[in-house]
């Protein structure tokens, strides 16, 4: 189920600007059949730098919820599994040198470790998502200028 987060958090920034674009494409007013034009220069460029500012943000947020989901994941399922990328003929200490009998309190599987890998991971995923979130803010400020035509 820790697998799944950063891929919920990108959708994330995928709604974000799905919100972004539904908020402009209701300002744009229909053009006149007088061939009035009431959608202003000033209008339609704070529109372009609303959804630019939206999608440049959204865009370097899901970089960083690429890169650090697939690094955390990664340490995490290896961390876990005792999985080595690069084979050795040495036999791997993992799961099959677990003893059958109990010691008593020593936790063999590293989850603790594996627990501190993962908070670590979800801090570093929730400022990516934040980058995406401020893009939003902006655009939807940005997006309220507007400037009517005659």
């Amino acid at each position: 189920m820790k697998n799944v987060i950063p891929i919920v958090m990108a959708g994330v920034i995928g709604i974000y600007g799905l919100i972004v674009a539904v908020i402009i494409s209701q300002s744009i007013v229909t053009p006149s059949t007088e061939r009035n034009n009431a959608y202003s220069t000033y209008t339609g460029l704070a529109h372009l730098c609303a959804g630019l500012c939206c999608g440049v943000s959204g865009l370097a947020a899901g970089a960083c919820i690429g890169i650090v989901g697939d690094y955390g994941i990664r340490a995490v399922g290896y961390r876990a599994s005792q999985i080595t990328l690069f084979p050795s003929d040495k036999e791997a200490a993992g799961y099959s040198t677990i003893p059958d009998e109990d010691r008593g309190g020593d936790d063999v599987s590293g989850s603790d470790d594996q627990n501190k890998l993962f908070v670590g991971m979800l801090i570093m995923l929730i400022f990516s998502e934040a980058l995406a979130l401020y893009g939003m803010i902006v655009a939807l400020i940005v997006s309220q200028h507007s400037y009517s035509c005659g």
